[in-house]
């Protein structure tokens, strides 16, 4: 479905992608773990083509994607949802325009329709009812979930999924894990999420990919990665730091 061969990507003299290789199947949600700032975001972007590799190639159901054009770029990302980690909602907008606004923007659709579309993707993420409510108005949990209803009510193929439990508490985190289960449950999505947070890679995933130092080194079940005798995925599963811890002065 998508496949990542020997990607490389830099930034001045920062080398953030290093040789990246991962095939993702059809229907599966494959998480990809690592540290705050190893480029889980930044491969998130080559996958979707908002960023281009500097070497390496990227292929979508057998098409490689990397030189298409501006216009078969922006058709493909029609295929996509994504929830990014703030949400990243437009704040002068209501819900149901948030929510609506790829639809809007893309399709010939009636006001009518889009609006039914829009509350049936607002119930499946547990949100009937908002349409006419200001993003300032939301909770934090309640703007991811409005996020969602936007990534997926143009009924992509794929979701991606940045940092989706940053900034909640255990619960509403929970509640965003059990939505992403749902969602590819009823849907039959692929989904791909990037995250620090292994109680919600361990839920989601079938399977988890380490990203660490530019490179994927791991690729395993939860159960697998769980049991990895790998010293870099076990330190990244137990929380533990590696070396001595300065003493501060």
């Amino acid at each position: 479905m998508i496949e990542i061969k020997e990607v490389y990507k830099s930034f001045g003299n920062n080398q953030v992608l290093n040789g990246v290789d991962l095939n993702i199947s059809k229907g599966e949600t494959i998480v990809i773990l690592g540290r705050s700032g190893c480029g889980k975001s930044v491969l998130l972007k080559h996958i979707i083509g908002l960023m281009k590799p500097d070497e390496g190639q990227i292929f979508i159901d057998g098409e490689e994607i990397t030189a298409y054009s501006y216009e078969k770029l922006s058709n493909l990302r029609r295929r996509f949802g994504m929830l990014f980690q703030g949400a990243a909602l437009f704040d002068s907008m209501t819900v149901e325009e948030n929510v609506g606004l790829g639809l809007t923007e893309h399709t010939a659709l009636s006001r009518e329709k889009i609006k039914e579309i829009v509350k049936e993707k607002l119930r499946l993420v547990g949100m009937a009812g908002v349409e006419n409510l200001k993003p300032a108005e939301l909770s934090g949990g309640m703007k991811k979930r409005v996020g969602l209803a936007r990534a997926i009510a143009m009924d992509p193929e794929f979701v991606l999924y940045d940092e989706p439990t940053t900034g909640l508490d255990p619960i509403m985190a929970d509640v965003i894990n059990e939505l992403v289960i749902s969602l590819r449950n009823t849907l039959k999505i692929t989904s791909i999420a990037v995250t620090h947070d292994i109680v919600s890679a361990y839920k989601i995933a079938d399977r988890i990919a380490m990203l660490y130092e530019g490179k994927i080194i791991w690729v395993g079940t939860p159960e697998e990665t769980k049991n990895s005798t790998d010293p870099v995925v076990m330190q990244f599963i137990h929380g533990s730091s590696v070396g001595p811890i300065p003493t501060l002065i």
